[in-house]
């Protein structure tokens, strides 16, 4: 997306402060008339981005992005972020222990030692 979309992306944030004024990535999309399919991959590559590289503390959740405006909103978020990275840790060593004690065929590389 160009610099312009860029700009109105992060304008479009910054208006939206606070837990209860997030913006949906449907929303941003639609205002930047782009045609994404499902989950807005462009539209949320171009958040991160602008979080990381403008220093913005842009949090998510199920109904869209804000900047946070308070501590307890940073908490918040936080502890959703090591949330999910311990459901996905545990997924990952659960997949890994079915694999290995699944009796079923799963084809070994010699170059990989998962099984």
């Amino acid at each position: 997306m160009s610099d312009d979309a860029r700009e109105l992306v992060k304008e479009m944030l910054l208006e939206h402060r606070g837990a209860d004024s997030p913006i949906s990535s449907r929303e941003i999309s639609e205002r930047l008339e782009e045609n994404e399919v499902g989950s807005f991959p462009k539209t949320r590559m171009m958040i991160r981005e602008i979080m990381l590289e403008d220093q913005i503390p842009i949090a998510s959740s199920n109904n869209g992005y804000y900047v946070i405006e308070s501590e307890e909103e940073l908490q918040d978020y936080i502890d959703q972020l090591e949330n999910r990275i311990l459901g996905i840790s545990e997924r990952k060593f659960g997949v890994q222990r079915a694999a290995d004690q699944w009796d079923g065929e799963i084809e070994t590389d010699d170059d990989l030692d998962l099984l």
